[in-house]
């Protein structure tokens, strides 16, 4: 079985176990906005969530973020947004098992970090 503790160790990460099988930790931005990261393990997967990436409270604006979260994702690289029950945005990101060592499992979280510095306030002002 996957250590996904060690896994957020090993790349400087704390992480704190919320149940079995899920994980939760926080990271910063450039403009010191802060975001949650959530990591799922299931049988064969490592699913990973900063939820909620840009909180939309429900706001009618929103309603214009399906076409441009499908457009930048596009464009985005081993990772997606998807809108939850609420009408929060998340970025997501998936690992297989097979392929979760610590190297690639820092890549998915750089990549996480990236994108919600990149594109976080963008999306905020759009949903505003």
């Amino acid at each position: 079985m996957t250590d996904v503790g060690a896994l957020f160790a090993q790349n400087d990460w704390a992480a704190e176990l919320v149940e079995p099988g899920i994980w939760r930790t926080t990271f910063a931005v450039e403009s010191e906005e802060e975001f949650d990261l959530y990591a799922v393990l299931t049988e064969d997967w490592l699913h990973f969530a900063v939820s909620p990436f840009v909180a939309t409270g429900g706001l009618a604006a929103a309603a214009r973020l399906p076409r441009t979260l499908l457009q930048l994702n596009q464009e985005l690289r081993m990772a997606r947004f998807a809108l939850d029950a609420d009408g929060d945005v998340n970025l997501l990101a998936d690992l297989p098992l097979s392929s979760a060592d610590a190297p690639r499992f820092g890549q998915v979280l750089d990549l996480l970090v990236f994108y919600a510095d990149r594109l976080a306030a963008d999306l905020r002002r759009m949903a505003a």
